[in-house]
């Protein structure tokens, strides 16, 4: 077999490959006893009818058709290794010059490859997190509100209160008779707002602060208020467009919040003192804000890192992540009860539009940060501390004990295992890798332990390990099991 290797554009090779009469006759025979195997011929058991017999009925053209996609299925990995080419994935015929002997060439899109350049160097500056006396005090009222007491309130509504209202809504809907016409856009119903609990712009309901609205107002009084909808609402029908909200007040009640004692902190769990109780929470708020600052900074650096690598990558590799972007864009819509076809309605977006606005950089993105991870994770040799993976296991076990009890039958509960095994072994690597790129950021200079050095309390990464652009748990991006060979090699 002659082979040729071409290296050409959009990082792909093109492979040229040559058989000889000698080295294609076995394999016409094979794709004769096939052909006979899969023919009625009369006089002829299955699969038994000779050489000849199938030549005359079938022709020379098909036999050596067969024995052409026998080669090229049997003997393509023998093809890449001969040809010295590292596929990053499936080769496509490209033409077929002869086909007895075959002469024939084949496109590979080769696997992706990425210069991190001086990644070390990089910098970005850390802010120690803090809580502050107000963020704490703020988190333990929240704990106390739901064991607090609504009681009837005099005056006014005031911040922190409850006030119950009836609230209907319209929003602007010119027609060309009427400029100033109005549509119904909430239908009367009841509704109970806390003063001050609507600043989260997430949560947020009919729009952010509007309880503002109704501080000072008392039983019985109607309350207007207007609300023109910013362009980043989801519904793109609404934005820029005025709403008008008319809430009645039907009653207002004042929160009586419990007492600092044993007996409220009991509700949270065994604690010696309230103030034992309260150092818990600060400790908790501290570890989600340590969380929260340290994905933050590695979205920065990986930023950085981003862009100064110089990436290669053949285009399928693009669309491969292009398809997991759509596919996961897909699963969130469903959640809301919508499809693609009603989103891109309602966003007033063509698919080419959307494909290329919103699917396309993400998946270029992700695929970016993927290559990043990988290098990263070989070239620091991470690897998996031990003592830190039995920890994390018991954290899944502890949190998928109800599941596991759920759980009827002998394969159910070892497929849950296993989930929970890889689930651990994924979020313990990627904390060493994060924990790794932090400590570069910083300047820490760590260390990269020689191979020779790792001790039995490592663990090589295995093939369950991968990183897909992850970060942690609690994060948007995750990361999934399944190429590990290339990232411990080892490895969202």
């Amino acid at each position: 077999m002659k082979i040729e290797t071409q290296n050409i554009e959009n990082h792909e090779a093109k492979i040229i490959i040559e058989l000889s009469a000698e080295e294609f006759e076995p394999l016409k025979n094979q794709a004769a006893r096939k052909i006979a195997g899969q023919a009625k011929i009369p006089g002829f058991r299955p699969g038994k009818a000779p050489y000849d017999i199938i030549r005359r009925n079938y022709g020379d053209a098909a036999i050596a058709q067969e024995a052409l996609d026998i080669f090229l299925e049997k003997q393509y990995e023998q093809v890449l290794k001969e040809a010295a080419v590292e596929p990053g994935g499936m080769g496509r015929l490209d033409k077929v010059d002869q086909i007895d002997p075959p002469k024939l060439s084949i496109l590979v899109p080769l696997a992706s490859t990425v210069d991190l350049g001086d990644y070390r160097d990089i910098r970005e500056e850390y802010e120690e997190p803090t809580v502050t006396e107000e963020e704490l005090a703020d988190t333990l009222l929240q704990l106390k509100k739901p064991y607090a007491v609504a009681e009837p309130a005099e005056g006014p509504a005031e911040k922190g209160q409850s006030v119950y209202v009836l609230i209907k809504a319209e929003i602007e809907s010119p027609t060309e008779d009427d400029p100033n016409a109005m549509k119904e856009l909430v239908k009367e119903m009841p509704y109970e707002f806390v003063i001050g609990d609507d600043t989260d712009k997430e949560s947020a309901w009919p729009y952010v602060d509007f309880t503002q609205t109704l501080i000072g107002a008392k039983e019985g009084d109607v309350v207007t208020s207007e609300h023109i909808f910013p362009e980043e609402t989801p519904v793109a029908t609404m934005r820029g467009k005025k709403g008008i909200f008319t809430t009645t007040i039907q009653s207002i009640k004042k929160l009586v919040l419990p007492e600092e004692d044993l007996e409220f902190t009991k509700n949270y769990g065994e604690f010696e003192s309230y103030q034992a109780f309260v150092n818990d929470v600060q400790e908790r708020l501290l570890e989600q804000k340590k969380h929260a600052q340290e994905d933050a900074y590695i979205e920065k650096v990986m930023t950085k890192i981003v862009e100064q690598a110089n990436f290669k990558y053949a285009p399928n590799a693009l669309e491969e992540a292009a398809q997991e972007v759509m596919d996961d864009f897909k699963h969130r819509l469903s959640h809301q009860n919508l499809d693609l076809e009603t989103y891109l309605k309602l966003q007033k977006k063509e698919m080419e539009t959307f494909l290329d606005e919103e699917i396309k950089p993400s998946a270029e993105n992700k695929l970016k940060r993927k290559l990043v991870l990988q290098e990263i994770a070989e070239k620091e040799k991470i690897r998996i501390d031990f003592e830190k993976f039995k920890e994390m296991i018991s954290q899944f076990e502890a949190s998928s004990a109800a599941q596991y009890q759920q759980a009827k039958t002998k394969r159910q509960k070892e497929e849950l295992t296993n989930q929970i095994t890889t689930s651990a072994m994924n979020q313990t690597f990627n904390d060493a890798l994060f924990s790794r790129i932090i400590a570069i950021a910083k300047g820490e200079n760590p260390e990269i332990e020689a191979e020779a050095e790792e001790s039995a309390e490592t663990i090589e990464t295995s093939p369950a390990v991968t990183v897909d652009e992850a970060v942690r748990v609690g994060s948007d991006e995750v990361i999934s099991a399944d190429t590990a060979e290339e990232t411990t090699k080892d490895e969202e």
